[in-house]
């Protein structure tokens, strides 16, 4: 029994490794809630360019995030959508809800470079989102019931 336990041992290690090395590349900065992390990620008031826009992101995880959509519109304006009736995510999960209407938005999609000097394509919509809302945490306004916190799709 012994060396099937040891040939298990490095590969668990391994896999380990492999996810503490995805979750620092993938997670929101420590500081900020799971609404402002959305905000930051997925909401500019006005259009910005791929290039300055992902600076912003791919400083907190060190590395070029592959694809990333920006909705040009408001945080609040968002998180009325989280008023919309519930949906399901593509997860499974029930706290998915649709936007009432197309909004302007910007897909950035990484073609090279390596992080910080990542290369973006930009492509404009105007399509209608899917976002997963829940409850706000601390730190969060509470002006809103639910807020938005992961965009879930576009249509």
């Amino acid at each position: 029994m012994a060396p099937v336990r040891a040939g298990f041992c490095p590969l668990l290690l391994l896999l380990l490794g492999l996810w503490v090395a995805m979750i620092s590349v993938s997670a929101k900065p420590g500081h900020v809630t799971d609404a402002g992390w959305f905000k930051t990620q997925h909401v500019q008031n006005k259009r910005r360019s791929c290039k300055a826009a992902m600076e912003n992101i791919n400083k907190h995880t060190k590395h070029c995030k592959d694809r990333n959509t920006f909705l040009q519109t408001t945080f609040s304006k968002v998180a009325a959508t989280c008023r919309t009736p519930s949906i399901a995510c593509k997860d499974g999960q029930k706290n998915c809800h649709k936007s009432r209407g197309a909004v302007s938005m910007t897909l950035c999609e990484v073609t090279s470079g390596k992080y910080p000097n990542c290369k973006y394509k930009e492509n404009h919509l105007k399509k209608r989102y899917i976002v997963a809302c829940n409850p706000p945490q601390k730190g969060d306004s509470k002006k809103f019931k639910l807020v938005p916190v992961h965009l879930d799709n576009i249509l």
